[in-house]
């Protein structure tokens, strides 16, 4: 059971990782022991504040010492040094920018300052976004959703949102006769091209600029895979229906996500997920898992399967 005193220093411990990436802590040290002025990267770094944040790391148990040198833990060298295949420190970056925006929380829900018609969190950075995604999708979400769909006798995918292409990687890997299109915007795709480039499946990946809520999927499709996309009710019903419109009869609808379902789960994760896409579109109405099941049957689709994906995630299964 959680303590008090964890919630309180919750934000404390929460920026000594936040900076710890940023420093590029764990990368410096990967397999290495080192003292404090062997980390030390700059001529400019305080090595007498750097000291006792390195003594932080090793009480968060980030880091280990012994003999006045810092290595890292197992934790870090599996999820903090940049080039692992675990490694999360682009969503670590990614929340750092977007905690900012946790202090309008009082504000928002109290309506203490006027919301602008137009809520801006700072300048969106497409590549940090898409490898932060990319970290998470990692961490066994696209495999799950590998095992989770059957898409034997499918050959045309289109993955809307589709980011990093990680989950089309996944799925054309599983089934060798399928074809993916991943639509997203073009300062997205750019990063999606590096990502994909040195994966076998990159022949039967296409990749697409458009705008997903407006823009044709195309037709006859087999298969329509939202990923990670759809939070905001409005939003989600163009891509929707933008969805039905491609898809063939009886094609197969994939909706993978963080949703909250507060009637049947108290899941912190999903709960504070919620809370963050009101934070980040506070003019927006942000889906429930029951409130986005009933938006996709009142489009149309008849619903085949609901429920967890993994312990963070959600799917839903639907036909056209």
């Amino acid at each position: 059971m959680k303590s008090v005193m964890d919630i309180l220093f919750s934000a404390w411990t929460t920026q000594v990782l936040f900076t710890a990436i940023r420093l590029r802590i764990f990368t410096i040290l990967k397999d290495e022991s080192l003292t404090v002025d062997e980390i030390s990267s700059t001529p400019e770094t305080a090595t007498h504040h750097l000291k006792p944040f390195l003594d932080a790391c090793a009480s968060m148990d980030l880091l280990e010492y012994r003999n006045g040198q810092y290595r890292n833990s197992q934790f870090s060298r599996t999820h903090l040094v940049e080039g692992e295949r675990e490694y999360v420190g682009d969503f670590i970056q990614l929340m750092s920018r977007e905690s900012r925006q946790w202090d309008k929380l009082y504000d928002l829900i109290t309506q203490s300052e006027k919301i602008p018609s137009e809520h801006h969190t700072g300048e969106f950075d497409p590549r940090l976004f898409t490898l932060a995604m990319n970290n998470i999708g990692m961490l066994g979400e696209a495999e799950a959703l590998g095992n989770a769909v059957d898409l034997r006798g499918c050959e045309k995918m289109v993955d809307v949102g589709g980011g990093s292409g990680l989950y089309s990687v996944a799925l054309c890997r599983k089934y060798p006769d399928l074809t993916s299109t991943v639509i997203d915007r073009k300062e997205t795709l750019i990063t999606t091209r590096e990502m994909i480039a040195g994966c076998e499946e990159k022949s039967r990946i296409e990749l697409l600029a458009a705008d997903i809520a407006k823009d044709p999927l195309g037709k006859d499709i087999d298969a329509v895979l939202l990923s990670d996309v759809v939070y905001e009710i409005t939003f989600a019903e163009k891509v929707l229906k933008n969805a039905m419109r491609g898809l063939r009869d009886k094609g197969l609808l994939i909706i993978r996500g963080y949703y909250s379902d507060p009637e049947n789960s108290k899941s912190l994760f999903s709960a504070l997920f919620l809370l963050n896409q009101v934070i980040y579109n506070p003019k927006g109405s942000i889906l429930t898992l029951s409130s986005l099941k009933k938006k996709i049957a009142d489009i149309g689709f008849t619903i085949i399967r609901v429920g967890p994906l993994t312990e963070l995630s959600s799917l839903i299964l639907a036909r056209k």
